[in-house]
């Protein structure tokens, strides 16, 4: 077992690590979206940008769930690479702002190997500390990450400011790269890191309770994670709309990362993390009944500030279902939400009937069904008895087991059913090229 100041050391090591990459993550993310919106892209192209990085997402934390030795076999090198990775990919986007196509995939790639990053760090974290220290060391790192982001905020508001675009996005982008290689340097010094990891869960299936917990908060955070994708999406152009200046899509990150900072030690308890989502909800249905521009900047510190009781909510419980689910497991559930709410919210956001206005309107709904779901079938949040939210819970499991078989065996048939009608049509005009190769024979 590691000694005492080794453990503090990697503390201190993982929180650093949560502020260089607070500050690189706050400019890449951050201006992503204002960068495209303000070059020109409508709602439905930043869509089909970023529909594809969610549903990459998935797929690769679902077969890391199922094949978690992926990841434990080689966990250092892997952990190492793709952080780095990470940063070369997200240098990037402004350079590839002409070319809708590039600049989806290298948004795709980035996210991919931010998918790896993410969970691998997660994973670290369930390593390295028992569990009742995973929600402290998960608090420091969000609000280590929250400060920094307030000063990638203000750096890249100050930049776009004195700036014309696209120099400013160059240098801003640039700034957190060499930020977030800092951040990887700092991890590479984190003692105790393990070239690979055994779990003794990892070739069992889950425990069926556990399995069932972690698929309901699953479920739940991909409603109130797609209803904060909702938000980001449509936010800046509701907002280009009302003829704002581009300093205030860019100070919503500023007030959103103060309230971020503040909300990771202000909700304490799982009833304090449902007050703050039925909260973030109504707060979020405000926004598109907001005229006044500047106001927006406050909107954003108190749903950011709410919206942290989500984090802290998938945090707790996972972590207590660690060593019943593992550790990849627990990670993959946690990470994977995240991108399953941003394939909701770019799929519907890629219709071109949906306005700013709407799709604001649609992310508090899908924020409400997440607070509604928290409230009637999360034993810990529940406002009902802890029998009946049980009960409840797999209910919701069994409904969405039974939706995701029917869904997969309906692809496959679809699936075969095209292959067959696409190999019918190949042989038919195969046919007919054969024909009307003989009539011209015929006729020389």
């Amino acid at each position: 077992m590691e000694r005492p100041n080794q453990r503090t050391l990697a503390k201190i090591l993982l929180v650093a690590e949560a502020f260089f990459g607070g500050f690189y993550v706050s400019i890449t993310r951050g201006l992503f979206v204002p960068m495209m919106a303000y070059s020109g892209y409508r709602l439905d192209a930043l869509s089909a940008v970023l529909a594809p990085t969610g549903l990459g997402g998935i797929l690769l934390a679902h077969e890391l769930y199922r094949n978690p030795r992926r990841v434990t076999g080689r966990f250092r090198a892997l952990l190492l690479t793709a952080h780095v990775a990470e940063r070369v990919l997200w240098l990037l986007p402004p350079l590839l702002l002409s070319n809708p196509y590039l600049l989806s995939a290298d948004y795709l790639a980035g996210n991919i190997v931010s998918v790896l990053v993410s969970m691998s760090l997660g994973i670290l974290i369930y390593t390295l500390f028992p569990t009742r220290e995973v929600i402290e060391v998960s608090v420091h790192r969000s609000a280590a990450g929250a400060a920094a982001s307030i000063l990638g905020s203000l750096y890249m508001t100050f930049i776009t400011a004195v700036q014309q675009a696209p120099t400013s996005y160059l240098i801003s982008y640039l700034t957190a790269f060499l930020a977030g290689l800092v951040s990887s340097i700092t991890l590479l010094l984190t003692p105790n890191v393990p070239a690979s990891i055994q779990e003794a869960v990892e070739a069992a299936p889950p425990h069926e309770e556990a399995k069932i917990k972690g698929s309901v908060v699953f479920i739940v955070l991909i409603a109130l994670f797609a209803g904060s994708n909702l938000v980001g999406i449509a936010w800046s152009p509701l907002l280009k709309q009302m003829d704002a200046p581009v300093y205030i899509p860019l100070a919503l990150s500023v007030a959103g990362n103060l309230g971020g900072l503040v909300g990771a030690y202000f909700w304490k308890s799982y009833r304090g993390y449902l007050v703050a989502i039925a909260i973030n909800a109504f707060l979020t249905a405000l926004i598109p009944y907001i005229p006044y521009p500047p106001a927006h900047v406050a909107i954003s510190f108190m749903t950011s500030l709410t919206f942290t009781g989500a984090n802290l909510l998938g945090m707790q419980v996972f972590a207590e279902l660690n060593e019943r689910l593992g550790r990849v497991r627990a990670s993959a559930f946690l990470v994977s939400a995240n991108y399953a709410g941003l394939l909701v919210a770019s799929l519907i956001s890629a219709s071109s009937i949906l306005t700013p206005f709407s799709g604001l309107i649609l992310a508090a709904f899908l924020k409400l069904i997440g607070v509604l779901m928290a409230m009637l079938a999360i034993p810990e949040t529940a406002v009902i008895p802890e029998r009946r939210a049980y009960e409840y819970s797999r209910m919701i499991y069994s409904t969405s087991v039974l939706g995701y078989t029917f869904t997969v065996q309906a692809s496959r048939e679809f699936f075969k059913t095209s292959l067959e009608a696409l190999a019918l049509a190949a042989l038919i005009t195969l046919l007919y090229v054969i024909y009307r190769l003989s009539w011209l024979i015929v006729g020389l």
